[in-house]
């Protein structure tokens, strides 16, 4: 009957093993893009809604009280009418474009 010590040590290592291979190896890029996929969908989002809500929180803040409220609205508003087939197309779409500099 294995210890408790043994059953741990050789979790550890075998913990280790995976975590040297992801190092060294990276994770595959399917693997990445299945991994984003399904947080996005979680999040009720895909690609292109998701960056485009993004870029557009990027604006610079201002005092002003109608910036903020137009900003919120024209991102929710650009990146809720990308939530369909076709945003999510496009985003695949980019990935692919990308994939040479973004390791994708």
């Amino acid at each position: 009957m294995p210890t408790t010590t043994s059953v741990l040590t050789v979790l550890a290592g075998i913990l280790a093993v995976i975590s040297l291979a992801v190092y060294f190896f990276g994770i595959p890029p399917e693997l990445k893009r299945a991994m984003e996929k399904k947080a996005l969908e979680t999040m009720g989002e895909n690609k292109a809604s998701y960056l485009m809500k993004d870029q557009l929180s990027k604006i610079p803040e201002s005092d002003q009280q109608n910036v903020n409220e137009v900003k919120n609205g024209l991102g929710n508003a650009l990146g809720g009418g990308l939530k369909n087939p076709i945003g999510e197309k496009t985003g695949d779409l980019g990935d692919d474009l990308t994939s040479g500099f973004t390791g994708r």
